[in-house]
């Protein structure tokens, strides 16, 4: 035996296993592995759609509540959608208070003097009014992010999208927001 490093490197390589570790299988092997077995009758058939389908939805709540880029439904996947996504929780929007606006105005409209419901109405429709401009003004800012990085076609509802997505609170967003408030958008 010598000391040679490069002798001692080659003779534990040689003892490691090469490739796989496993024979290829044969190929009629392979074929029944792929292979599924084929429902009997259409309500079996139906079954597995409906359980294939169920499946399908559950991986999509999950994936709503966790934020699993993956698994989210065709209406929050792809890049476009996560660009504003992003637009919206980065920053602060009315629609976030509005719930609060709206509670507060019935409870003043519970009281009976005739200038408070009044002030309580004005409240309410001043509200519902600049939630409606700032979820707008949101959904063009995310629109025109959008085409400048993706193109027109990828812009497609993406204003609606961020208008929807501005009028509710951040802590009730699905999927949820994925950076803070004040952060650039990725």
């Amino acid at each position: 035996m010598t000391d040679d490093p490069a002798t001692s490197a080659l003779e534990e390589s040689a003892a490691e296993p090469v490739g796989k570790g496993r024979p290829t299988p044969k190929r009629a092997d392979a074929r029944k592995a792929r292979r599924q077995a084929q429902p009997r009758t259409s309500k079996d058939a139906a079954a597995r759609s409906r359980e294939r389908s169920r499946e399908q939805r559950k991986a999509a709540r999950q994936a709503l509540i966790t934020g699993d880029e993956r698994n989210l439904p065709v209406r929050d996947a792809g890049p476009a959608r996560r660009l504003a996504r992003d637009i919206v929780d980065s920053r602060f929007t009315v629609g976030q208070l509005m719930f609060a606006l709206i509670i507060v105005a019935f409870l003043f409209t519970l009281i009976h003097n005739p200038v408070i419901n009044l002030a309580a109405t004005v409240l309410a429709l001043v509200a519902i009014a600049a939630m409606i401009a700032d979820s707008m003004r949101v959904g063009r800012l995310a629109r025109t992010a959008v085409t400048e990085r993706y193109g027109e076609a990828e812009a497609t509802g993406i204003s609606s999208y961020a208008f929807m997505r501005s009028l509710s609170p951040r802590r009730f967003r699905r999927p949820p927001p994925a950076i803070q408030r004040g952060d650039a958008p990725r």
